[in-house]
């Protein structure tokens, strides 16, 4: 070891030039990066029903749309309101790639109300119309189930207009400059119509909010993190310019990181993108535990040449060791099947490494060109550990009880968690998107649905009707259970056409048992939808399969699966096996996402957990006390989620990530604390000796890195990204306990500990002298 130190030091410009180049070259992969905001890079890989979805989109080639939703106080049968959509339905060509428009402004006339009105449209001309006819229109809109299933509220204070669009090209920058010009459009309509509430709602707008937020995150939330972090450093290591070193070793850490995914071709994602942040935080970590030591020795006449040495002699074996730790709990997010998570497990794992062979031949190049009186001051944070060191002598076994109590208690709290989560939850209360899916969910009752595809197995099968009988069986079967708002499908129109065409006898609200009329009604859909481009396509092009859809409303998770198990277990029972039935909607898979990554991630955890364990018994050369490492690296996460149990009680998979890395980092401060307590104890040090020790050494240096981490990660708060706000909720917590069981729990362990284990021992050795 004393050789490695010395090749370091001796070559440190040469290592520090050769960093700098191979940093040059790796960091110009930044210009590749690229970011996917949609859905499909969380969605899980291995979901065998993605890929019945995928075969149904082909099928069924879905198409994009974007939701106008017009909203009034009253109802939106006004001259304003009415005037909106109008407006809305002769300009929809200002959204980019657009195609068609519906809304009520267009809205065909079923067949007993067009014979009544003698007309084909809902409304006639606006300018036509007076109060009188408003209302005669709108009772026939609330009257119409068929229209208040998709486009009108029950009480008909909100209507709905769908613009649907074809882009050439279906990459992220086309579907964000089609959001763009929805977004134009909207506030232009506003601007007209300042008496009526217009909203949108769209994947593509999703994805532009999701894109919006990353971007001020990183030009606004990331360098506030950074220069809070500065003044930090600052403040602590009692050195601007050793804080500015730190950063210079952080910020090509993270150029090295970002360059690497940039050269492999790996896209940014929703979670992925907080990967550099961490890096930033362990990176800095890294380097803090280096200065600090050297900070010290300088404090104490050193010379800095000397000083660094022995920083380097006490901090490259529990620095090393860290880095194995910590990438291995981050590489074991790739038990997970959502290239999200496991992306950013990667993605740290990669900047950990990156971070120890900048810190070990950058750093010291750096710290030791600057000026000796840059450290004649004592660290910022040393009276806080020499009042933990008194503390812990004098109350240590009051500190030791109290911990265990809490450690107990949180323990049987987390029960109270449960795997759900409405993916929904964490949209911004302020948005369009969390108030129109609010009213799809309370007015309508179609904010979720779950698709199906049914195939018959041949040709023209949907014209059979052994076929559509199965079909329609399913679809009435559907209509009963309480989760479903509406059901739609092709067996619904057979049975309106037939009816109509016997004078609305709701005894023939049937399917028709004739096949020349089933062609001549599928005749008629299709010169229907080529007039209207924007009805949803129900039969696949060889009219061998049908599209069913379900609408639901306000499920969780856990009920969609559970209906979506129900839906599976009478399928089974009673449709025939050789009609083929395929689940067809990402709703579903949304849903199972959350159960499958949260088995993966809790076998993830299981997994670095042994591995880490495992790491420190070899690193610290101690079955002893790599067990007994346990404790402090364990209990932080279940001391915060048995809280989070008793308060909130929601785990989703993103959650149960930051439980699965919580390892990974709090490892950190332990390793420290533990590698400088053995070696204390080695040298002869009593347990009381060897703790002081290692507080003297380590305490400072962890004290600051977990400040610099917990205020890193607490400012995340105000981030516009869900994801983030989880990170400042859950993990900024779990560092800090973390740091407060290695300050005033670990100590007390482990005096109790070896005054047993020497108890034993000398009582073995006298009863073997005996």
């Amino acid at each position: 070891m004393q050789l490695f130190i010395e090749e370091i030091l001796s070559k440190r410009y040469l290592l520090a030039l050769l960093t700098l180049i191979l940093g040059s070259v790796v960091t110009w992969g930044m210009f590749s990066t690229s970011m996917d905001a949609s859905y499909q890079s969380i969605l899980s890989e291995d979901d065998p029903y993605r890929a019945e979805v995928e075969q149904t989109k082909l099928d069924f080639p879905p198409s994009t749309s974007v939701l106008f939703a017009f909203e009034t106080n009253t109802h939106v049968f006004t001259f304003d309101a009415l005037q909106a959509m109008d407006d809305l339905t002769h300009r929809y060509m200002e959204v980019e790639s657009a195609i068609s428009v519906g809304s009520l402004i267009n809205r065909r006339l079923n067949t007993d109300d067009a014979d009544t009105f003698d007309r084909d449209y809902l409304l006639p001309e606006l300018s036509t119309l007076t109060q009188r006819d408003l209302e005669t229109i709108r009772h026939t809109a609330l009257n119409d189930k068929d229209l208040i299933k998709s486009l009108l509220a029950r009480e008909g204070d909100m209507a709905l207009a769908v613009i649907k669009y074809k882009v050439a090209t279906d990459d992220q920058d086309t579907r964000l400059s089609v959001a763009k010009s929805v977004i134009t459009l909207r506030d232009s309509l506003r601007e007209d119509h300042p008496n009526v509430s217009i909203y949108v709602l769209g994947g593509a707008l999703f994805e532009l909010d999701s894109y919006n937020a990353q971007i001020k995150d990183s030009k606004y939330l990331f360098p506030l993190v950074i220069g809070i972090s500065i003044l930090l450093l600052w403040f602590c290591l009692k050195s601007l310019s050793f804080s500015l070193c730190l950063f210079v070793v952080a910020f090509a850490t993270i150029g090295l990181t970002i360059g690497t995914f940039g050269w492999a071709q790996i896209p940014f994602n929703q979670i992925s993108s907080l990967g550099p942040l961490v890096v930033l935080i362990i990176a800095i970590a890294d380097g803090i535990h280096i200065v600090s030591i050297y900070a010290q020795g300088l404090n104490k006449g050193l010379a800095k040449m000397e000083a660094m040495r022995q920083s380097l002699a006490i901090n490259i074996q529990p620095v090393t060791l860290a880095t194995i730790t910590t990438a291995m709990g981050f590489l074991c997010l790739n038990y997970s099947s959502s290239p999200g998570i496991y992306g950013f497990g990667n993605i740290v794992a990669i900047g950990v490494c990156w971070a120890y062979l900048v810190t070990l031949t950058l750093l010291p190049a750096l710290i030791l060109l600057l000026p000796t009186s840059s450290a004649s001051k004592p660290l910022g944070v040393r009276t806080f550990i020499v009042y933990v060191s008194q503390l812990v002598e004098k109350r240590g076994n009051l500190l030791f009880w109290c911990s265990a109590l809490l450690i107990v208690v949180t323990l049987a709290l987390l029960p109270l968690n449960k795997v759900d989560f409405n993916r929904y939850s964490f949209v911004d209360k302020d948005s369009d998107f969390h108030h129109v899916m609010k009213a799809l969910a309370e007015k309508i009752g179609n904010d979720q649905s779950l698709v199906y595809s049914i195939h018959s197995g041949e040709y023209y099968g949907i014209t059979e009707l052994e076929f559509l009988t199965a079909v329609d069986k399913f679809s009435l079967w559907l209509e009963e259970q309480p989760e479903a708002s509406f059901v739609t499908s092709y067996t619904d129109f057979l049975r309106s056409m037939n009816k109509s065409d016997h004078d609305d006898d709701e005894a023939w609200d049937k399917l028709p048992q004739d096949k020349l009329q089933i062609i001549d009604y599928l005749v008629g859909y299709q010169l229907v939808q080529e007039i209207e481009p924007s009805l949803e396509p129900i039969f696949n092009t060889d009219y061998s399969a049908i599209r069913l859809m379900i609408g639901t409303s306000n499920l969780s998770n856990v009920e969609i699966i559970n209906f979506s198990d129900r839906i599976d277990a009478w399928i089974a029972t009673h449709v025939d096996p050789k009609y083929k039935v395929m689940h067809g909607d990402n709703s579903i898979l949304f849903a199972r996402l959350d159960r499958s990554i949260s088995i993966e991630l809790m076998k993830g955890f299981s997994l670095s957990f042994i591995l880490i364990t495992l790491s420190l018994i070899i690193g610290l050369k101690s079955l002893r006390y790599g067990l007994l490492s346990i404790m402090p690296n364990l209990f932080p996460a279940t001391i915060v989620f048995g809280f989070w149990g008793l308060f909130i009680g929601e785990l989703s998979p993103y959650i149960l990530m930051l439980f699965s890395i919580s390892i990974g980092l709090v490892v950190d401060d332990s390793v420290h604390i533990l590698s400088k307590y053995i070696s204390a104890k080695r040298e002869g040090k009593l347990p009381e000796e060897a703790v002081r020790y290692s507080l003297d050494k380590a305490g400072s240096a962890i004290t600051i890195t977990t400040l610099s981490l917990a205020v890193g990660t607490f400012v995340l708060i105000f981030s516009n990204t869900f994801h983030f706000q989880n990170v400042a909720l859950l993990l900024t917590p779990i560092i800090v306990v973390a740091l407060l069981l290695d300050l005033l729990f670990l100590p007390p362990l482990l005096i109790k500990f070896d005054r047993w284990a020497d108890r034993g021992a000398t009582q073995q050795t006298q009863g073997h002298s005996t």
